[in-house]
């Protein structure tokens, strides 16, 4: 008698045949191999241009295989945005600064944070420079709890800095004024690289300076 070589299982439920179920982990490989793919076209070919049928082709599977791991080419962003974040919250997480006084604390964190962001450019253009994403589609990501929380980090080194100078209310302006100023030196030296840019650290230290000593 032939025996028969079908690698397809039954499924002991159904009684179905059919391919047998992946583990978690064969599942995270194949979402993190969609997600290197469609980086590499978005950074290719723009955002805007690139459907989840192309990206399907990029991988080698059908579209319909590929929406069972992802929604939308814009979950697919999400998922690349949240690795970003990862690293660069990692990052600041593993700096030795707890024997530092308040401030200098403060200084470590907004220098690493800056330096991140102007050492990996297509992280920085990955995250706030795509074309075709919406404002919609960006406040789904920054109202994401779990990504506020890491900025607690910010929050909490500023408020130990101010408590006795200023009123709760005037913290917070300061603490959001200093991420603005923060985010203005990146987009610069980022956009204008070209351009001949004091030290890095120097102009941290000034921003630092005309939030907290104003």
């Amino acid at each position: 008698m032939k025996r028969n070589t079908n690698t397809q299982q039954v499924n002991l439920t159904t009684g179905k045949r059919g391919r047998p179920a992946l583990s978690d982990a064969q599942r995270q490989r194949m979402r993190n191999d969609i997600a290197q793919a469609t980086l590499r076209l978005f950074q290719d070919e723009g955002y805007r241009t690139i459907s989840m049928r192309r990206i399907a082709r990029e991988v080698g599977c059908s579209p319909m295989t590929l929406y069972q791991y992802y929604g939308s080419k814009l979950d697919i962003l999400h998922t690349l945005w949240n690795a970003v974040f990862e690293e660069l919250f990692s990052g600041l997480a593993g700096l030795d600064i707890q024997a530092q006084p308040p401030r200098k604390q403060l200084e470590m964190l907004a220098t690493a944070y800056a330096s991140y962001w102007v050492d990996n450019p297509e992280h920085y253009r990955l995250v706030y420079m795509t074309e075709g994403v919406s404002q919609s589609d960006v406040s789904v990501f920054i109202d994401d709890p779990d990504l506020m929380t890491r900025y607690q980090v910010f929050a909490d080194v500023f408020g130990i800095v101010c408590a006795d100078a200023f009123p709760p209310a005037v913290v917070a302006q300061k603490l959001d004024t200093l991420l603005c100023f923060l985010q203005g030196i990146i987009h610069n030296r980022v956009t204008i690289s070209g351009y001949s840019w004091p030290d890095l650290n120097e102009m941290v230290g000034l921003a630092l300076h005309g939030v907290l000593d104003a």
